[in-house]
């Protein structure tokens, strides 16, 4: 038989219990890094966003005013000051006559039809 004084195959460091504890750790350390820098990039991302609205809304203020002031100038009244202005104009304004003017007339015997129909010159396919 054994002796009893004998003493037990025992490790004097429990290096299990160390061993799991530096991977929790390790393991709760980078989900807080993670989501440290999910909220990172939440934000810089959202400040981007900002910026693209801002300049959006720059752009289509923008493209409002052009297209006012292009209303503005193509206007009749305008062209007609800006001929009178500029003899060498680029484009000239010119009346239309009577002679060039088609003027149709339903048929007297045909009934009025209230509904309105689209007119194209396209031909159909034979």
């Amino acid at each position: 038989m054994m002796s009893p004084n004998r003493r037990k195959n025992a490790n004097l460091l429990p290096v299990a219990k160390i061993f799991t504890s530096i991977v929790v750790l390790v393991t709760i350390g980078g989900g807080s890094l993670y989501y440290v820098d999910a909220k990172n990039e939440l934000h810089r991302c959202g400040q981007r966003k900002k910026e693209l609205e801002r300049e959006l809304l720059a752009i289509s203020t923008r493209d409002e005013v052009v297209t006012s002031r292009i209303a503005k100038m193509s206007s009749f009244d305008s062209l007609r000051k800006r001929q009178v202005i500029d003899k060498e104009a680029f484009a000239r304004l010119t009346p239309v006559g009577d002679t060039l003017v088609v003027r149709m007339q339903e048929p007297a015997g045909a009934p009025r039809e209230t509904q309105v129909r689209t007119v194209s010159n396209l031909q159909p396919n034979r």
